[in-house]
């Protein structure tokens, strides 16, 4: 659902974050910003060219021992999205879990079983978050790949090591 990348690097993280803020201030055409936050640096859209599907690109850098960088890229939904969908998808569990749990009682209490009538509300509930999800994707899909290309011409010698780059 969210692309996860892993790419190798023979130089030094703070040249490779150096090379990627040169890379977005040396062109103003990039319709990019970025956030350095607790060793991660999230690359995410100018206002004027954000939507509510806008993906964020969030790269962590971490320096190996034998020399070099990892360079792990996470390419998905901003983080209030991803979340709210995560709320959306536990609010149909807890519904279809108090659809069992009302049933069971009503049935122990030999009264009318109306609380299976909550399932299908929930199961639709979980079709309507997940169709919303694939139509957010499809919507982000070109901003994706504009991400990926920045990502390319920033960081050009970086060999990928795990991940499918036709999953973008």
């Amino acid at each position: 659902m969210r692309p996860r990348y892993k790419f190798s690097n023979e130089r030094t993280a703070a040249e490779l974050r150096s090379s990627l803020k040169q890379a977005l201030s040396s062109d103003a055409n990039w319709p990019l910003q970025y956030k350095d936050t607790h060793g991660h640096l999230i690359f995410s859209y100018k206002k004027k060219d954000r939507h509510t599907w806008s993906p964020e690109m969030d790269l962590n850098l971490e320096e190996q021992a034998e020399g070099g960088t990892l360079i792990r890229v996470l390419i998905g939904p901003a983080a209030g999205i991803w979340t709210f969908f995560m709320f959306l998808y536990t609010i149909c569990i807890l519904i279809a879990a108090g659809s069992f749990v009302l049933s069971y009682s009503q049935y122990v209490l030999n009264k009318t079983i109306w609380g299976f009538w909550l399932l299908p509300i929930a199961v639709l509930g979980a079709v309507a978050v997940y169709l919303a999800g694939l139509y957010g994707k499809s919507r982000a899909i070109p901003q994706m790949i504009f991400l990926k290309k920045f990502f390319d011409a920033a960081l050009p010698k970086s060999v990928l090591l795990e991940g499918d780059l036709r999953k973008v």
